[in-house]
């Protein structure tokens, strides 16, 4: 922790109604890094991430041979006109089975069993091994259908962390735009405070020329006037600024007890995009825009392999075994290898059914909402059009109104100078000097406004463009983790975790 980031004394201005423990300076940078690391609703999207990311892996374990390993022993006595005679047997056998792209579904097994009859002289033991194949050459057949729910898969994958990052964006902007209104409630109260100074200092100069027998005595109260409602704007501008504290503590979820106090000087940077150069960035990071596309490839897949539900169903299946029997294990297990006992088959299964509208009601479903699909593709393509539009042209209105802002704050302060001197000549009155006071004021706010306006302008044609991430260089720890909840970190993340 720097310098500028210690806890200041607990301290209670005598007019500041807001009692204190903790305070605590904190700039913009400070302030997303806390909600990075503190904020609950990133907290819950990361822990989103963990199950999405298992998501995919089950969808990718779909061409994986599985392995299945079974056994199981048996005790059956029967009795037969007084005669009983036992039967013991055990088995066991191991499968693999493959899915291939093509549809096909590949089995290699080994049986093993062995039974021992207690009218029998010797224990008799089976082996045999099956390979059995089993082709669609309609329904469910093809590599493209086959793949489609891998690809949908990965696709929803890529929209999760789109959507990960759009958390992440909204959160980051919250806290900008809420940093941002703590500054300008912080400006306020210290344009009103001066203005209270101004007022009473203003009260000390009326009151010597009264007994100078420059300003009738009735001025001064026009004077007090103007201090009680000084005093009441001041404690106007204290509420917002701690209702600004307020929003932001919530927002950055750390402890309560702590006050911070904006520290950084507004700095207004120059803004140099064109309307193309905005489209091209927008059209590259949204992350809404993103997901539409890939929301629409989704359904495209969807709608192949419900096309190719309605198909008939023509399978190849195929089967192959070899078998083996004697009285000792091992002899059984060779003769099985001897090919002494051995069958195969092939074969066609055709199913062809009448009367189900089931199918074709999937399917025009799954159309449907593919069109749905490319028509939020296309308004979300006219959206972006219209708030970069939007968004340029309020940076632009913004950066006048500060030019203009500025020139009437500095005009103010000069013709409340002049008046001031005028009042010291007795050729004018001090209600002309509130006046211009309030003017002053009014400019001087106008300016703070106008100044947060175009940062906050800029903050949201960030959010516009889906350039958030980028521009405060934050990075998402989720793509390479293979377990835990996604993170969002400053690029130059340091193990320790800030603390307030």
């Amino acid at each position: 922790m720097g310098a500028a980031d210690a806890p200041a004394p607990a301290s209670r201005s005598p007019d500041d109604p807001e009692p204190t423990r903790t305070r605590r300076s904190l700039t913009t940078r400070q302030a997303i890094d806390l909600a990075l690391f503190h904020n609950r609703g990133l907290a819950k999207a990361g822990l989103d991430r963990e199950v999405q990311r298992f998501d995919l892996k089950v969808a990718q374990d779909e061409f994986v041979p599985d392995v299945s390993v079974s056994s199981g022993v048996r005790h059956n006595p029967v009795t037969t006109r007084g005669n009983e005679v036992t039967t013991r047997g055990a088995t066991s056998s191991v499968a693999v089975t493959q899915r291939i792209p093509t549809g096909a579904r590949v089995a290699l097994a080994w049986d093993s069993a062995a039974t021992d009859r207690s009218a029998a002289t010797n224990k008799v033991y089976d082996s045999s091994v099956f390979l059995q194949l089993d082709q669609p050459l309609l329904r469910g057949g093809g590599v493209a259908v086959n793949l489609a729910n891998l690809r949908i898969a990965r696709l929803a994958e890529k929209s999760n962390v789109l959507e990960f990052k759009r958390s992440v964006i909204a959160t980051v902007t919250a806290v900008v735009l809420t940093y941002r209104n703590l500054q300008q409630a912080q400006l306020q109260e210290e344009v009103s405070r001066t203005a209270l100074t101004r007022a009473q200092e203003q009260l000390r100069v009326n009151r010597a020329l009264v007994t100078s027998g420059n300003l009738p005595p009735v001025e001064i109260i026009q004077t007090e006037a103007d201090i009680a409602t000084r005093e009441f704007n001041l404690l106007t501008a204290q509420a917002a600024r701690d209702s600004a504290r307020f929003a932001l503590v919530k927002l950055l979820d750390v402890d309560r007890e702590t006050t911070f106090v904006a520290s950084e000087e507004i700095a207004l940077p120059q803004f140099a995009l064109d309307l193309e150069t905005c489209r091209q960035l927008a059209f590259a990071h949204r992350p809404d825009y993103l997901q539409a596309l890939q929301g629409k490839a989704i359904l495209d897949l969807a709608v192949d392999v419900a096309r190719n539900n309605r198909l008939w169903t023509l399978n190849l299946t195929s089967r192959y075994r070899i078998a083996g029997t004697d009285a000792g294990y091992r002899r059984a297990f060779d003769q099985s290898f001897d090919r002494l006992n051995e069958d195969w088959n092939v074969g066609l299964n055709l199913q062809m059914p009448f009367g189900d509208l089931t199918r074709q009601q999937t399917y025009l479903r799954a159309r449907g909402r593919a069109q749905k699909a490319a028509i939020d593709v296309t308004e979300t393509t006219e959206n972006i059009e219209i708030e970069v539009r939007e968004s340029l042209r309020a940076i632009e209105l913004a950066q006048r109104r500060v030019s203009v802002a500025a020139v009437a704050r500095e005009l103010a302060e000069r013709k409340l100078e002049i008046e001031k001197g005028r009042l010291q000549a007795g050729r004018t009155t001090n209600f002309a000097i509130i006046t211009f006071q309030n003017d002053l004021v009014t400019a001087r706010l106008n300016e703070i406004g106008a100044q947060i306006t175009y940062l906050n302008a800029l903050t949201l044609l960030e959010q516009v463009l889906g350039t958030t991430l980028n521009a405060w260089g934050i990075r998402i720890d989720d793509l390479d983790q293979d377990s835990g909840p996604a993170r969002a970190l400053p690029a130059e993340s340091t193990a320790a975790t800030p603390r307030p």
